[in-house]
């Protein structure tokens, strides 16, 4: 994608999906101001009414921009009402769609609630600010995580290590292919998160246009690995976002959810061996697998394996 200037720099457009944001915005649009040069386009998508208190964070933060010279490139948009996860998504695709993206523009996703982790995109790119993304991927993780009280935002310390969680084998590898990444999750799931994903956009399109269609945000991060354009999975040498988790959030109740969402994500799976023939094999397994363990519960013989939070080590924030 074209960068400011006229030189081309592979920069992805940042995505945050904003409902109900509050203080913990306000703690992601922070992480954005020192990471606005990472990207080509900052999109702000704000389900809601257009004068929440979101939409105040907004204007404020880009009438400070203004005041002090730097300009930004955030984009606000915002539905008016507010709108269920997946309908939301619907809705910044429409917008970039109609605002000259390409489906080969990378997005990184980011919750509201979570941090831009700057040093980690520093890390990973080039002299020239290139991201090292290659089409057909879709990178995960790992996720510098904090915890934070239900009812209170995280309030420090910052400067103190920070967990590093992984969603991939401890001693590696860090390149599967989607159904070997895929099929590990149904065998021992793992903890899964969308924020600070990397994709590309025709990856969020094929989700959005698929039949049956998804209608809820659980076993997300699955389905976006089996957009038909995706053959492999990728995990970042280090975290390049800081999620948090609460008591209250889907995160804390994140396997009993998700497996609502099964059926919908083994017939998106099916339609993917359509286009890979040799995965039908992986998932066929999988699946029976999946099926066997939901006969052993409903006979009482046995139960679903509990997700995973795989700790791979500690880094600075």
């Amino acid at each position: 994608m074209r960068a400011h200037g006229t030189k081309s720099v592979v920069q992805p457009i940042l995505v945050t999906l904003v409902y109900r944001g509050g203080d913990r915005f306000k703690r992601a649009l922070e992480s954005i101001g020192s990471a606005e040069h990472l990207f080509s386009r900052i999109v702000v998508s704000i389900t809601g009414a257009a004068d929440s208190e979101d939409m105040r964070s907004v204007d404020a933060y880009l009438d400070n921009r203004h005041r002090e010279g730097t300009g930004s490139k955030v984009e606000v948009i915002c539905s008016g009402v507010e709108l269920p996860t997946m309908d939301h998504q619907r809705f910044w695709i429409d917008h970039l769609e109609t605002t000259g993206a390409s489906p080969e523009d990378w997005i990184y996703w980011l919750a509201y609630d979570d941090q831009v982790r700057a040093r980690g995109i520093e890390a990973l790119i080039d002299e020239d600010g290139n991201w090292p993304l290659e089409l057909g991927t879709i990178y995960f993780g790992p996720w510098a995580m904090r915890h934070e009280r239900a009812d209170q935002a995280f309030d420090g310390p910052w400067d103190v290590p920070i967990e590093s969680w992984t969603s991939f084998p401890v001693k590696g590898p860090t390149r599967l292919t989607v159904a070997d990444w895929i099929c590990r999750q149904f065998r021992q799931p793992t903890y899964l998160q969308m924020s600070g994903s990397l994709a590309t956009l025709r990856s969020f399109q094929a989700l959005r246009d698929s039949w049956p269609r998804k209608r809820g945000p659980m076993r997300i991060e699955m389905a976006m690995a089996a957009a038909p354009s995706n053959t492999h999975v990728v995990e970042l040498p280090e975290p390049i976002v800081i999620i948090y988790g609460r008591p209250n959030s889907d995160r804390a109740n994140y396997a009993k959810t998700a497996r609502r969402e099964d059926i919908h994500l083994i017939a998106w799976l099916l339609q993917y061996s359509l286009r890979h023939p040799s995965t039908l094999p992986h998932f066929a397994r999988a699946a029976a697998g999946v099926t066997a363990s939901y006969a052993r519960v409903l006979t009482g013989s046995g139960s679903l394996p509990a997700e995973d939070w795989v700790v791979r080590g500690v880094v600075e924030p």
